[in-house]
This record gives structure tokens, C-alpha cells and sequence, in this order.
């Protein structure tokens, strides 16, 4: 797991890939990205900045936003989700991670989404691309748990954990390996993670 990680960062991924120029629009988009793609959130963003709203108060305003958010899917169930944490972020600007768990529509992937990017507090974020990359390489196996995944990783990176800048550039590794190498179909023999650039050879052995 070290040498994985090891391998993830020298990946030179880009800490700040989440889209949004505001701890606004990235909370926003941790929500509308639920069960769709990174395409559909844009165009829901886009309807939102047209409609002018660009703070929570605004969201609580708007008695169209299911219509306004359409293009990310699901959209009364995250209309209701937004309008709940917005009242949330009204009454806490940062909020604690108990807290967004308990708005209806927010699960742990998107509560620590919106702690590390939005507001810069060190959570691991753990979604199915990191899944992928840890099972395709051996270090995982079994459904999916979260929780699990979440602590192997923040126990692996120690005192690092704490880092939000690293945690943030770990994540954008998972996600770009994934999408790239780490496929339903792997492309391994490609993938970075096999060739240890920037490792010195007397790395442990790591296999995908």
C-alpha cells in the first residue's frame, strides 16, 4: 500500500481538478454529480449561474431549482438535498462531517467531497475509482465498504493524512488512473502505476 501511494503521488496529479471557483459552486456540484456525469453537473452549473444564484440563500429562493438543475438527474431528490444543506451551511458555514451525514441525500463520498475541496478540511475521499485501483492491484477485496477503504488509507499515510493538499492530489490520482489504465477492460501494461517512475529501485515489489 505505501509503494502504491508512493506511485499515486509521483502521478503529479492536479490538486485543484474539482471544477468550481467557489467553495459554493464545488459543495453544489459534490451534490449534483451523484449517479451522473461530470458533463450533465456542468450543464446543471451553468443553469444556475444564468438564474443568478450563486449562494445558498439564493438556493432557498428558488422555487424552480428542480427545473433549473435538471440536467443532473434525480433532480427533486437533489433539489431537496441542496435546500437542506443550504439551511445547514446558513446555520454553519463549516459544518462538521456528523453533520452533513445527517442531511437527507449526503453520504460519506459526498460529505468528505465537500470537507476537503469545498471547505479544505483533510478527509480522505473514497469513491469507486478508488475502489477499482485498490482491487485491481490485490490491496483490497470483497464489496465495497467505505468506512474500511477510508482508514486503510488514512492509517498508510500517517502524519500525511492531516495533509489537505496531498489528500486532495491522492484522490486525483485514484481518478485519473482509474479513467485512463484502471478500466473495466485494465490497460496494465500502459499504466504508470507498473513502470515506478520516481521510486528508487530498492522499492518493494507491486504488482496491479
Amino acid at each position: 500500500m505505501h509503494t502504491l501511494i508512493s506511485l499515486l503521488l509521483a502521478f503529479q496529479p492536479d490538486p485543484n481538478w474539482w471544477p468550481g471557483s467557489s467553495s459554493f459552486e464545488i459543495a453544489v456540484s459534490a451534490v449534483l454529480t451523484q449517479n451522473t456525469s461530470w458533463n450533465n453537473v456542468s450543464k446543471a452549473m451553468e443553469r444556475l449561474a444564468k438564474s443568478g444564484i450563486n449562494n445558498w440563500e439564493q438556493i432557498l429562493k428558488a422555487k424552480d431549482l428542480e427545473t433549473i438543475i435538471n440536467p443532473a438527474g434525480f433532480y427533486r431528490r437533489k433539489a431537496t438535498t441542496l435546500r437542506e444543506l443550504a439551511m445547514l451551511m446558513q446555520k454553519d458555514p463549516i459544518p462538521s462531517r456528523e453533520e452533513l451525514l445527517n442531511v437527507k441525500g449526503i453520504g460519506p463520498e459526498t460529505a468528505d467531497s465537500i470537507l476537503l475541496y469545498a471547505l479544505g478540511k483533510p478527509e480522505m475521499v473514497v469513491d469507486s475509482y478508488t475502489y477499482r485501483v485498490l482491487r485491481n492491484c490485490g490491496l483490497v477485496n470483497g464489496p465495497f465498504n467505505y468506512e474500511q477503504i477510508k482508514q486503510l488509507l488514512i492509517t498508510t499515510l500517517g502524519q500525511d493524512s492531516t495533509n489537505v493538499d496531498i489528500l486532495k492530489r491522492l484522490h486525483a490520482a485514484f481518478v485519473e488512473v482509474a479513467k485512463n489504465y484502471c478500466k473495466k477492460k485494465p490497460h496494465c501494461v500502459e499504466c504508470p502505476l507498473n513502470k515506478k517512475e520516481g521510486l528508487p529501485k530498492e522499492s518493494p515489489p507491486f504488482n496491479c
